[in-house]
């Protein structure tokens, strides 16, 4: 009986003893498998940063690329740029940027890496994506269009537009009569008038007829006060007001790179500036055979002095065909005012970049000619300071009988846009403005007031480009 008891201990020791090394096998496996996963947790995580990293690399290249009008930017090169440090890790990233298949198009590869720990020489986790970015917007040109103060002198007397839009505000001098639009919309205002998003003299007048289909009245939103009245801040049978917005987006740049519409197939011309001075008139530009090779030259930066005199290319009273989209370095009839002719022979919008300013005391176009966009990059010249209280990058003046009627021409500045006593022999007058700052001293009936072409289309005009991610690829 003795030895059953002692029997029955020793089995009951025995199972103690199996339990407790199965309940520690057991721990320790649990151990084992709670480390594991915490450690394949921390990989993930840290894994996942490399990738945050990489992707921060490529919205700083693309943010570099909105700040760099020629879009040169090419990335960060092997010289890595600090995300994130602590004691236990660091986040870096490497960007190169590369042209695309067109000038308006960059591939942005971006490497992130994370060191364990923050100095450790050797990445432990790394991520590399690919994304492409392309320059484009949401946002096209009005008939009338100032990133700042659109101001009409005192002899004007009626001008007649499709759609104002103003950054800052309209101030319309006391001689001026009838101010005639569909849409006019004004974000900013004049401080030292009331606070007037649109202020001065003379009557705003809804046009006899409107583009849009079912329109009955000119639509005026103001971010502060609309002061020429009627109607004021109250809405009539003629006019919709909204005044005292305060949502009302301003155009944050003007700027179009030749490079948006000109890609790599564009070369320059054979002959160089001498397409635009030498043969009878009209002259082919480019000229015969030669297409797409309209550079003038493409080459150094700013004005190249092998273009024209010093610069500066006399166009006198000759007729240019404008045959293609053009680049050109130089300025227009600085040294002395022209009065061109321009004919776009296709229906297709041309645009004429120009690094330099355009001097005319008038400027016409061809009957029938297609649409002509006149992009001038120039400062405002001092020279014109006297009758260019707003700069005059694109100025036209007038001279004896000299006239303009040039409904196909749409001229769009950086600066300053100024109208300097200009006659006009005909309405539409031109086929729009835009600059930062528009002036408009013209004469009063001679034989025609200003009226911009309500057909010009300016919705091929793009304004506030910006590059934008357009596909994204981990490599």
């Amino acid at each position: 009986m003795g030895n059953t008891s002692n029997n029955q201990k020793g089995s009951i020791l025995v199972t103690i003893l199996t339990l407790m090394i199965f309940l520690s096998l057991t721990m320790m496996s649990l151990a084992v498998l709670v480390n594991s996963n915490v450690s394949r947790a921390r990989s993930r995580i840290l894994l996942l940063q490399a990738q945050y990293a990489a992707e921060s690399g490529a919205d700083a290249a693309i943010a570099y690329l909105n700040n760099d009008p020629v879009a040169s930017y090419a990335g960060t090169g092997a010289t890595p740029v600090t995300v994130i440090t602590s004691s236990r890790y660091k986040a870096t990233f490497t960007t190169t940027v590369t042209v695309g298949s067109t000038a308006k198009q960059r591939v942005i590869t971006s490497s992130g890496k994370v060191y364990v720990p923050a100095s450790s020489t050797t990445p432990r986790y790394t991520r590399t994506i690919r994304v492409s970015a392309e320059r484009s917007t949401t946002t096209t040109a009005s008939s009338l269009l100032s990133r700042n103060v659109l101001a009409v002198g005192s002899s004007v007397k009626n001008i007649k537009a499709k759609d104002i839009y103003v950054n800052g505000f309209i101030n319309i001098a006391k001689n001026s009569t009838d101010f005639t639009a569909e849409n006019i919309t004004v974000a900013g205002k004049d401080t030292g008038a009331s606070n007037c998003s649109v202020g001065g003299a003379g009557a705003l007048v809804k046009p006899t007829s409107f583009s849009t289909s079912g329109q009955t009245k000119t639509n005026i939103i103001v971010g502060y006060n609309n002061c020429l009245t009627p109607p004021g801040n109250t809405g009539n049978a003629s006019f919709n007001v909204t005044a005292n917005s305060g949502n009302i987006s301003t155009v944050t740049s003007l700027y179009i790179p030749w490079g948006q519409f000109m890609d790599s197939s564009y070369q320059n011309s054979p002959g160089g500036c001498t397409d635009w001075t030498s043969g009878a008139s009209p002259r082919s530009i480019p000229s015969t055979g030669n297409t797409k090779k309209t550079h003038y030259p493409d080459s150094l930066s700013n004005i190249s002095t092998s273009c024209g005199t010093s610069g500066d290319l006399a166009l006198g009273s000759n007729q240019y065909n404008i045959k293609d989209t053009i680049h050109l370095r130089a300025n227009l009839c600085a040294a002395t005012a022209c009065n061109p002719t321009f004919n776009n022979p296709t229906t297709n919008t041309y645009f004429v970049f120009i690094e330099g300013t355009v001097n005319f005391d008038s400027v016409n176009t061809v009957a029938g000619s297609g649409p002509i966009v006149f992009v001038v990059y120039g400062a405002d010249p001092a020279s014109k300071t006297s009758v260019c209280p707003y700069g005059g990058a694109a100025y036209m003046g007038q001279q004896g009988s000299t006239t303009t009627t040039a409904p196909a021409l749409y001229l769009l500045a950086q600066n300053g846009v100024c109208m300097d006593g200009t006659k006009f022999g005909n309405a539409p007058a031109l086929g729009g403005m835009a600059g930062k700052n528009l002036y408009i001293n013209t004469q009063a009936g001679q034989p025609f007031d200003l009226t911009l072409d309500p057909n010009f289309p300016v919705s091929q005009i793009p304004i506030d480009l910006s590059w934008r991610q357009t596909t994204y690829e981990r490599i």
